[in-house]
């Protein structure tokens, strides 16, 4: 059997899943890590800016205060929860896929309720929930990832557009497109980093294999 087909083998593979259920405790542990610096930090700057505004500015602006604040708060305890069943190293597969579906929802809920990817750039968000997604070197996560982030992008889309089939778009043509592009682009990267993984970490363990044998001459 060559080295090709002993990478390829189950047995290969069982290893490589254990080995990789090994580090998604650490990986969610830094996922979670993540999600609530970047819900303290895009809340605090949200906060700063509803405080800076005159009383006319904090009224009109009160329905996203209030949709914000109620979005921090559900992604800090959704934080919460997964850390709890990490510390009890209770972590099902599908869980991954929830914390990042709710992750998408909330951050689609916002830009909707700000008006839409032309009224503010927490359409970034989306990224960073892709971005994610690699740290927990499941494919079919970041998949799932990216492919939400592009349809939730085009809900947003459709909350602020009367129509999508009409020479008025309240988001350019150009720029929807763009978005997506951009969006799939980071999707495949980060899958492309994925699935590097495997054939780096065999490669690092067939290289130490051979030296400690020449060591061992």
């Amino acid at each position: 059997m060559n080295v090709a087909s002993q990478h390829d083998s189950p047995v290969a593979d069982r290893q490589w899943f254990i080995v990789r259920r090994w580090q998604t405790y650490a990986s969610e542990l830094r996922v979670l890590l993540l999600r609530v610096i970047a819900v303290i930090v895009l809340y605090g700057c949200q906060v700063a800016h509803f405080l800076s505004l005159s009383e006319e500015g904090q009224d009109a602006n009160l329905l996203f205060q209030r949709v914000a604040t109620g979005a921090a708060v559900l992604l800090i305890v959704v934080s919460l929860l997964v850390l709890l069943l990490v510390l009890k190293r209770v972590l099902p597969v599908w869980l991954p896929f929830v914390t990042t579906i709710v992750d998408l929802l909330a951050i689609a809920l916002l830009v909707s309720v700000a008006g839409g990817p032309m009224a503010t750039s927490l359409t970034g968000a989306f990224y960073l929930v892709i971005a994610m997604a690699g740290l927990r070197f499941d494919l079919r996560l970041v998949w799932l990832a990216t492919l939400g982030a592009m349809a939730a992008y085009v809900g947003t889309v459709g909350a602020v557009d009367d129509t999508w089939f009409d020479a008025n778009h309240v988001v350019p043509l150009v720029q929807q497109g763009v978005s997506l592009a951009c969006l799939g682009g980071t999707g495949i990267v980060v899958g492309q980093i994925v699935r590097l993984a495997r054939p780096l970490a065999q490669q690092f363990h067939d290289r130490l294999e051979h030296a400690q044998a020449k060591e061992a001459k």
